[in-house]
């Protein structure tokens, strides 16, 4: 599977990028929403992993600028992002809390295949 990872952190997006490869997917990556938006203009991906909290444009602006077929993963480490989120009544695939192990990060693909795929 070909998947965006949006992230701000250098070291989170290094660590997943490994992660995912390690489970067979292609990955590319973006710092924030707006580079996700310039990077898809050449691409478009089967899956996107994002971070929510980030600076020019954050994971809900980013998952409201894109089609709604293209399955979305949230992930933050903060708890009360995830009742933010949905308040907002954005449609997504999986929630993440940051730490997490790569066993759950395995799950909430899983899941989003069986969804989407």
């Amino acid at each position: 599977m070909n998947i965006l990872l949006v992230d701000d952190e250098p070291d989170i997006l290094e660590c997943l990028v490994d992660c995912l490869e390690l489970l067979g997917h292609q990955v590319s990556t973006a710092n924030n929403g707006q580079q996700a938006l310039a990077t898809m203009l050449h691409h478009v991906p089967d899956l996107i992993i994002s971070d929510i909290r980030m600076p020019e444009m954050d994971g809900i602006k980013l998952k409201q600028s894109i089609p709604d077929h293209i399955p979305f993963i949230f992930m933050s480490g903060h708890l009360d992002d995830e009742r933010t989120l949905k308040q907002t009544g954005i449609h997504y695939c999986q929630f993440l809390v940051k730490p997490f192990k790569l066993a759950q990060l395995k799950v909430c693909l899983d899941a989003c295949c069986g969804a989407y795929c």
